[in-house]
């Protein structure tokens, strides 16, 4: 009898548990039923006391990353060709990080100003990894593209970074956009 009961109990448990674990995490949990005043029992019989608990609220959802801005693609002039200066310009930045990588074994990590004086010689050995004949910097000390737009560099890997251009319409994330590796 006991052992029939404690396995009764042990397979109502691990149910339980199932159903919890199973259970979709987004799903709101059950609310509580609403009593109007009309229908309750506390209404029919004026010496009992009604308790109401408040509603269940479902937890607060953290909001979704922000996501980039969308461009009708009619909208958006075509990336330009390899042989645009822009592009060339792009691959020669994404080169030089390369070689700072090799030589340091990793990315400079930062913002874009942060990445520029690194490069700039503000690294342990003092080496310039861009060329001063044509690099532009805005007032905040940021590498722009040919269109004044600050570059974004975005770390894939300890070796790996992607410079992207916001390209002629100056919106990143668009499809005229210049990506470098």
């Amino acid at each position: 009898m006991k052992k029939s009961l404690l396995l009764a109990v042990l397979i109502i448990c691990t149910a339980v548990v199932a159903v919890f674990l199973l259970r979709p995490r987004d799903a709101a949990p059950p609310s509580t039923p609403e009593i109007s005043p009309a229908s309750s029992p506390a209404a029919k019989s004026p010496d009992v006391t009604q308790k109401v608990s408040a509603p269940v609220m479902p937890p607060p959802s953290v909001p979704p990353a922000a996501s980039p801005p969308v461009v009708p693609a009619s909208r958006t002039p075509p990336p330009p060709r390899e042989d645009h200066p822009a592009r060339v310009e792009a691959d020669s930045i994404a080169l030089n990080l390369r070689h700072f990588g090799q030589r340091f074994g990793g990315n400079p990590v930062g913002t874009n100003a942060e990445i520029v004086k690194t490069l700039n010689g503000g690294n342990p050995q003092g080496v310039r990894y861009l060329p001063q004949e044509n690099v532009r910097l805005n007032d905040q000390g940021e590498l722009i593209d040919t269109w004044g737009t600050p570059y974004f560099f975005h770390q894939l890997s300890a070796q790996k970074m992607e410079i992207r251009s916001a390209g002629p319409d100056k919106t990143l994330w668009t499809r005229d956009d210049i990506i470098a590796q």
